[in-house]
């Protein structure tokens, strides 16, 4: 799913519209993977008690998984 920028906790920060998190929390089976550049990756992004975590995250440069193994 798109981001703006996502954090070392697999929270992402989006467009504002809550689609995805709505979506998603019906769908607790669905793997949820964020897409961006590197660059988004950041230390820390807001986040509220209804928003959806990420199951891995994709980079240009690596892939992050939620269990906290980083893959090459």
């Amino acid at each position: 799913m798109p981001l703006l920028a996502a954090d070392e906790r697999f929270r992402r920060l989006g467009y504002g519209g809550g689609f995805y998190d709505r979506y998603l929390s019906s769908r607790a089976d669905m793997l949820k993977i964020g897409i961006c550049y590197d660059f988004q990756l950041l230390a820390e992004v807001p986040a509220e008690a209804h928003d959806v975590a990420l199951d891995a995250i994709v980079t240009d440069c690596r892939i992050l998984v939620r269990t906290g193994e980083e893959l090459p």
